[in-house]
């Protein structure tokens, strides 16, 4: 949070997800004199300013873009897309040239096909798990 509010538009805006309105938003929160020094009490009174991480939680896909497409053998859609985003990572619905892997399962279709033309490498379930034990993308 210390990082936060000293930050400036360009840094906020350079931020995955975080766009022109909500990078001033957040500039006109902490210019605000009454703001910053409610902040600055809240830091002096020892509130936690530092986001801890869950167990289990990892940077190891951080800046990675996932798709996931057919059906999984032990996770829906959902249990998959928490696993990645727990673990650092983004998950889009369409395939493009910015996704990094297709997560696949049985019954993959046009994304699979689009992920084969774009070069997109295609992991399974397994591979998945193996990535986040090793640390790949680290």
């Amino acid at each position: 949070l210390i990082a936060l509010s000293q930050a400036d538009y360009d840094s906020l805006t350079a931020i995955p997800d975080i766009g022109p309105t909500t990078a001033q938003s957040i500039v006109s929160f902490f210019a605000d004199p009454e703001n910053r020094r409610i902040f600055q009490k809240l830091v002096d009174a020892g509130v936690n300013t530092i986001a801890q991480k869950e167990e289990g939680e990892s940077d190891v896909f951080a800046g990675l873009t996932f798709v996931i497409t057919g059906t999984l053998p032990n996770l829906d859609r959902k249990e998959a897309q928490a696993l990645i985003e727990k673990n650092g990572g983004k998950v889009t619905g369409s395939v493009s040239k910015k996704t990094d892997y297709l997560l696949a399962g049985e019954a993959a279709g046009s994304k699979f096909t689009k992920a084969g033309e774009l070069g997109i490498p295609v992991i399974s379930e397994a591979e998945l798990y193996r990535m986040i034990e090793s640390g790949a993308g680290e």
